[in-house]
């Protein structure tokens, strides 16, 4: 009897110790960014590319409406935009001029 619950205790170690073993740790996506499927042809009115925080007249706090039409007029500009979630610092912004992006194919 006394094998027997040896027995138990071990096997129910074993199955318990690789299960508090694990990392608990998630990935998670920091950055979205979409390519195109074709070679970027030059467009638009941009001359270099930029990047920084998004701001509208010295504020920071901006609406969802407000964004989008950035976003909209970068895009007609002729860059590529890659907009970052939100933190306290604000939404931060990567804008890649079409102009000066390399026509090679990869």
């Amino acid at each position: 009897m006394r094998a027997t619950l040896t027995y138990l205790a071990c096997l129910l170690l074993s199955a318990i110790t690789p299960l508090t073993c694990q990392d608990s740790s998630k990935p998670s996506i920091s950055k979205i960014t979409i390519l195109p499927s074709e070679p970027v042809m030059p467009t638009g009115t941009c001359k270099f590319s930029t990047s920084g925080y998004l701001e509208m007249n010295g504020k920071t706090k901006i609406t969802k409406a407000e964004i989008g039409n950035f976003i909209d007029s970068s895009l007609h500009d002729g860059y590529v935009v890659t907009v970052y979630p939100g933190t306290k610092r604000g939404i931060f912004v990567n804008m890649e001029c079409t102009n000066t992006m390399s026509l090679a194919t990869p």
